[in-house]
């Protein structure tokens, strides 16, 4: 079972496209924005604004997955309250039943609705999307965010094979698409665990683990042997992905 939390401005076409591309969805709960003459007077509101009527757009929504078994419940903030959406759409995580996991659609509403939104994923360690137009279609865009123990289960060792890979990279003069395997020696296990000051069969559990979250990605490369041995060994190079940088960065903040 699957539900998904939608922020909702004044279309709902994202909303049955994020139900589509989900697949598995159960229950939508549909967190929309007041119109704006609820929450302002006419004199507050900027001639020609065009005003839009979500909890009208939810109600549209309710009775279309419905009828596709889908089960929906709206609530209504006001979306430029970024404290009211924050802890609206927190206690609609907390709400949920153990076991079940929870999406966030973060593409309708308000940028601060929809900030709010991504804000509470991250604090609750929950998935979240949004849709884009790529051509002449639609795709559903993962959001970099961590699931529940997430930092806690890189451990230690992880978090500083991330933050070495992303000082490494920082030295590089080139992107390092363009670099030849000899320049990626740094990004070798056996040279990562020197760093690290541990043997490479200790650290290679460690690199897969980080490659399976999608943290670091790895390639075959083929550098120069040292004297007498020469010509050349396979190794393996790896990498951190984009999702690997942003956690890079954020833990090197931290005492590793």
């Amino acid at each position: 079972m699957a539900v998904m939390i939608a922020t909702l401005g004044g279309s709902g076409d994202i909303i049955k496209l994020g139900v589509r591309l989900m697949e598995n969805v159960d229950k939508v709960l549909l967190v929309a924005g007041k119109p704006l003459d609820e929450l302002y007077p006419e004199s507050e509101i900027k001639k020609g604004t065009e005003i839009v009527n979500p909890p009208e757009k939810a109600s549209e929504l309710k009775k279309l997955l419905e009828g596709f078994g889908i089960r929906v419940e709206t609530c209504e903030v006001d979306p430029f309250d970024f404290k009211e959406c924050f802890i609206t759409i927190i206690g609609l995580i907390h709400a949920q039943p153990d076991g079940v996991e929870v999406v966030l659609n973060v593409t309708g509403g308000t940028k601060i609705l929809s900030l709010a939104a991504m804000s509470a994923a991250g604090m609750c360690r929950c998935r979240a999307f949004v849709i884009q137009e790529k051509g002449s279609r639609s795709i559903k865009l993962e959001l970099p965010m961590p699931d529940s123990g997430y930092f806690e289960k890189i451990g230690k060792q992880g978090k500083k094979i991330l933050s070495y890979l992303m000082q490494e990279e920082k030295k590089l003069k080139i992107p390092i698409e363009e670099c030849s395997d000899e320049k990626l020696k740094p990004f070798i296990s056996k040279n990562i665990s020197n760093h690290l000051g541990v043997t490479p069969q200790t650290i290679t559990p460690n690199l897969k683990t980080l490659e399976f979250s999608g943290l670091l990605s790895s390639r075959k490369g083929a550098i120069k042997r040292g004297e007498p041995a020469g010509g050349k060994c396979g190794v393996k190079i790896w990498r951190l992905t984009d999702e690997g940088k942003i956690y890079a960065a954020f833990f090197n903040k931290e005492k590793l």
